[in-house]
Order: structure tokens, then sequence, then C-alpha cells
């Protein structure tokens, strides 16, 4: 996408994620996204941080989506306002070469990061990195994905 469209999204919905078993959480919630064609958002999959720079053009509202660890039973959705210590308790643990939090540190140390940066987390406990997302998760998701659709609207329509 050319600067120029990119700059017509001021939301953007990252999801970080793998092809690996339930870390795939956060990709599925942006498959979900995108088959929503009047989104008034740009969504992007995420397999490494860096990523993430280049996807901030005109950005006003970043929502995080990832995998976590530690945040409850398995399915709970966690929502935290960057920087929000509890973000590294959660997503400290990565299969990407640059994680969330690293991410998002090094995006604000370039000063591309917009001034508001909402993380969700999925909790997988300790996951399946092998099969496919368990049903549970895929609740999870659906229930995520109608969250951000709010939220979204919120941001826009406000």
């Amino acid at each position: 996408m050319d600067l120029e469209a990119a700059k017509k999204f001021r939301v953007v919905v990252a999801g970080f994620g793998s092809p690996h078993g339930d870390d795939q959480v956060g990709w599925k919630v942006i498959s979900e996204l995108s088959q929503r064609p009047h989104l008034p958002a740009r969504v992007v999959r995420i397999r490494e941080g860096t990523q993430l720079i280049h996807e901030l053009a005109g950005c006003e509202k970043l929502i995080v989506v990832d995998a976590c660890r530690g945040s409850g039973p398995r399915g709970t959705i966690s929502r935290y306002w960057w920087p929000d210590p509890r973000i590294t308790l959660h997503h400290d643990r990565s299969t990407h070469e640059i994680g969330v939090c690293s991410a998002l540190a090094l995006a604000q140390q370039l000063g591309k990061l917009p001034g508001m940066v909402h993380v969700y987390g999925i909790e997988i406990g300790d996951g399946d990195l092998l099969g496919g997302i368990s049903g549970e998760l895929m609740r999870a998701v659906d229930e995520l994905v109608a969250v951000i659709v709010a939220e979204i609207s919120e941001v826009v329509y406000a």
C-alpha cells in the first residue's frame, strides 16, 4: 500500500502471530476483520515486530492483537493501554524475532507510535504450537473481533 493510501486510515489493527498452532490467534483476528470490506481501518498481519514500523504511516490509533500467557484462563481476552507494564508481563514471550513490546518500544523511540495504542491479548496458556486453533480460542477470536469492530466504530464516528 502506498503512503497516500495508508494515510486515509486513522486506525491500524496489527495482528501478531505465526503459522504455529494457537499462536495464530492474532492472525485469525486479522483474517476475520479483513472479511469486512467496509471496516474503516487497515488490518495487517505481523510476523516479525519491525514490520509494524512500516505500517504506521497516518496512524492515529493502533490496536495490537497477540497471543499471550499469564493473563487468566485459556481464552481470556485482556486489554491494556500502552505503556502499561502488564503488557510486558503477558506479552514478553514471543515466537517472533522482535515481539510486541520491543516493536512498540522501537516505534516509540523512532517517533512513529501514535498517541493511542491498545494491546489485546488472547490467553493461550501452554498452547498447542503444532495443531490448529482450538474451539475455545476460536470463540475468543470471534468475541475479540466484535469488540474491535465496536471500538473502531467509536473512533471513526466519535
